[in-house]
Order: C-alpha cells, then sequence, then structure tokens
C-alpha cells in the first residue's frame, strides 16, 4: 500500500505553544473525530461513501462521520423550526388561558347576578348552576362530547327546582316530577316551560364551543406535527449524501473547505421533504385564521360565555308570566299534586324579582366586560400577523438550513472554492 504525507509548512503567525485544531473543529464536530490523523494519506479504496481517492479515514472513521454529520444536520434542521415549534405552542396556550378565563369569568357573573336578584334561594341552588360550567369546561377541555345532554340536563334540573316554587301549596314526588320534565322535553316541543331560551343557548354556546375548541386543537395538533416532521429521521440514502456533504472533506484532507452552496441545496431538497408539505401547510394556516375569525365574530366564545346567565333570566321570566297556562297543561297531563299542609305553605316569588334579575342580565348583555374578551381581538390580529411570517417556511427550510456555515459555504463567497462532492470546485 502506497502512503502519502501531505506537507504542512509552519505558520509563523502562530505561537507554538497555541492551541492545535483537530481536522473537524472547524465544522463543529465532537471529540470524537479527533482520531482524524492531520494528515496520512492512504489508498481510499475501503471507503464505502466517500470519493475513493487518498483520504485521512478509515472505515471505522468514515462510519463515525456518518453518524456525527447525520446528527448534526436533524439538529440543523430541528433548530431551524424550533421558533415555529414555540410560536404554535405559545399561542395555544395564551387562547387557551382566555377561553378559560371567559368561562370563569361568565360563571362569576351569573353568581353575582343571581345572587343579587335572588339571594338565599339563588344560594340554595348554586350547584345547579356550578355543574352546568363544571360540564362546560369538560366539554372544552376533555372529552368534546354530550354538550346538548349537559344542556339539556340543567334545564330539566331547573324545571324540577322552580315549579314548586310556584306553587308553594302543593308537594310535587320524585314521580310527578319526572312527569313533568317528560312532558317538557316531549317531541312535539308542546310545553315549552322555558320559551325559546334553551334552543337560543343551546345553539348559541354550541357553535362558539365547537369553533373554539377546534381552534384550540389546531393550534395544538400544528404544534406536534411540526415537532414531529422535523424530528424525521433521514433514510438510508440521505444519510449518505450528507457524509459526502460535510463528511468527506474531512477524510480527503480538507476541512476548511466549505461544501458548495448548491450542492447543499440540493441535499436538502432532496432530504428534508419539506417542499410536498408547502400546499398542506398554507391550508392548514387558512384554517386557522378562518376559526380565529369566527370565535371573535359570528362564534364569539365571549358573548357565548356572558350570554349564559341573560339566557337563563330570560327563560326564568318566561316561565314566570306564562305560569297560569302552564301550570294548567301540567296539572292535565300529569294529575293533580298533593296538597301541602297549611303551615308548609308560602307565597311564591315576587315577580319584582324575575324583572329585577331581567334587568340586570339585559345589562350584562349589553355590556361584556373581561379583560379576557379585551384581549381576543389583539391575539388574533397577533397570530394573524405570526403565521402571514411562516407561510412560506417549508418552501423556505432546505435555504434556512444551507444558511448555516457547517453545511455549505457563504453566500457571499459563491465564486471561491468548495466542496462539491467529489473534490474542490466552484460554486454556483
Amino acid at each position: 500500500m502506497r502512503w502519502q504525507t501531505i506537507e504542512k509548512k509552519p505558520d509563523s503567525s502562530k505561537r507554538k505553544d497555541g492551541p492545535q485544531r483537530s481536522a473537524g473543529e472547524g465544522r463543529n464536530f465532537t471529540t470524537r473525530l479527533s482520531t482524524i490523523p492531520s494528515c496520512l494519506l492512504c489508498p481510499g479504496e475501503h471507503l464505502r461513501i466517500c470519493p475513493q481517492e487518498y483520504t485521512c479515514c478509515s472505515s471505522e472513521i468514515e462510519q463515525k462521520l456518518t453518524w456525527e454529520t447525520e446528527a448534526t444536520f436533524r439538529g440543523l434542521v430541528e433548530e431551524s423550526g424550533s421558533f415555529l415549534v414555540h410560536t404554535l405552542a405559545a399561542r395555544h396556550r395564551r387562547f387557551d388561558e382566555v377561553f378559560r378565563e371567559m368561562l370563569s369569568s361568565a360563571e362569576h357573573s351569573l353568581s353575582l347576578l343571581f345572587h343579587r336578584s335572588f339571594g338565599r334561594l339563588y344560594a340554595q341552588h348554586t350547584p345547579l348552576f356550578s355543574g352546568l360550567f363544571s360540564r362546560l369546561r369538560d366539554y372544552y377541555e376533555r372529552s368534546g362530547e354530550g354538550l346538548d345532554d349537559a344542556l339539556v340536563d340543567f334545564w330539566a334540573q331547573l324545571l324540577e327546582k322552580m315549579f314548586p316554587l310556584l306553587h308553594p301549596q302543593y308537594i310535587f314526588s320524585p314521580d310527578y316530577l319526572f312527569c313533568l320534565t317528560r312532558l317538557a322535553s316531549s317531541a312535539d316541543d308542546s310545553l315549552k316551560p322555558f320559551g325559546d331560551s334553551p334552543r337560543r343557548l343551546r345553539l348559541q354556546i354550541t357553535r362558539a364551543l365547537v369553533a373554539a375548541r377546534a381552534f384550540i386543537q389546531g393550534l395544538e395538533t400544528g404544534r406536534d406535527v411540526v415537532s414531529e416532521t422535523l424530528k424525521m429521521p433521514l433514510s438510508e440514502g440521505c444519510k449518505r449524501a450528507v457524509m459526502r456533504l460535510t463528511g468527506c472533506p474531512l477524510c480527503r484532507g480538507v476541512p476548511s473547505l466549505p461544501p458548495c452552496r448548491g450542492f447543499c441545496l440540493n441535499v436538502a431538497h432532496g432530504c428534508i421533504g419539506s417542499q410536498g408539505l408547502d400546499p398542506d401547510w398554507g391550508a392548514y394556516l387558512d384554517g386557522l385564521l378562518f376559526l380565529a375569525e369566527k370565535i371573535q365574530g359570528p362564534f364569539s366564545f365571549e358573548l357565548a360565555a356572558q350570554s349564559i346567565g341573560v339566557k337563563i333570566a330570560e327563560g326564568l321570566m318566561h316561565l314566570q308570566e306564562n305560569s297560569v297556562g302552564l301550570s294548567a297543561q301540567v296539572f292535565q297531563e300529569c294529575g293533580s299534586p298533593q296538597p301541602a299542609p297549611a303551615r308548609a305553605r308560602r307565597a311564591p316569588a315576587p315577580r319584582e324579582e324575575v324583572g329585577r334579575l331581567w334587568s340586570a342580565a339585559a345589562a350584562e348583555e349589553e355590556r361584556p366586560t373581561t379583560a379576557a374578551g379585551a384581549s381576543l381581538p389583539r391575539l388574533v390580529w397577533e397570530l394573524r400577523e405570526r403565521l402571514g411570517r411562516v407561510r412560506g417556511f417549508w418552501a423556505g427550510l432546505p435555504l434556512t438550513v444551507c444558511g448555516d456555515p457547517r453545511v455549505a459555504a457563504d453566500l457571499s463567497q459563491e465564486a471561491a472554492p468548495c466542496w462539491t462532492g467529489a473534490g474542490r470546485g466552484r460554486g454556483r
């Protein structure tokens, strides 16, 4: 076997005791590569990836370099997309906080409103209202199911609580209350004890919650898909291509010769596989922006949350104002209830209480004032700005990766010598 030693001329500008750089140090490789001689060349027939000419690398070192260059390249890809993952994660976290705050604010507003209007009567039935908000949170946060059932159950339980208050002269057994709620939920919808309030509340809250949940899940899914895509392993062919791009110059004894930019772009386009993602990425961003406009417009989450108390107040007012006809219909279908003992009777709640409730609720509906609501338009505007800047991310990812000096020559030195994959050449 013929051996050839590269003659190195001493650099008089450096002190003899100054730091010495290994062959791979300038490319930010680990110390494992310091085993490359600097540099005793031998014929390279044993090489599997790099040109089989004179080389500094044994088969073992070539394999180690292949692993090292793959890790470096994949790290660059992940690093180039980390800001995008962080952007989607931060937007997901902030919007989620706002929606949760809106639900909490709506529950607090309803509690203040009803406590002011009904006092101790409301305090006795607080679990009914807190239970409704718990089920709304469960739908938004976890299950995504049972929203209609939650609203139907709430109105049925509210009827069971309120109807006896209109008739303190009677005792209503569990069987009688079951008949009452069954009649109220019948398919012909003839009773409608709360008027049209249940239907309007269901429509408004369902649209808003479904849109908000889809929006939040869209941000979360986008974050996860981008993160996993950036971590996709390289194929065997791409591992070899990346080794030829950044590892073979070290084996050839020219560690300071940067890969040609065109060579890097060819490898990046073929191995990152981001070009095919661009159309789907654009459609994904358009879908997010569409939902973002909905949650602050026709499907406003804040207005829907704040309307819960208003719609319940409207329903109670309808129940109070139509109690005579409603009671007659119930008594006809379910029979006459058992009279209560004289001492147990109490007067029905005065109409004025419902009137005060309605007035307060109307004022609440006109002026939703949550801090979260005030910040939602700003968040949507910020989201639109950020997504606009990343619309061409996947198409531009190869350019971003090849902008790193570890994998390509600087654009300003395009005419300087560079590594072509086979030897020294000129960038194009």
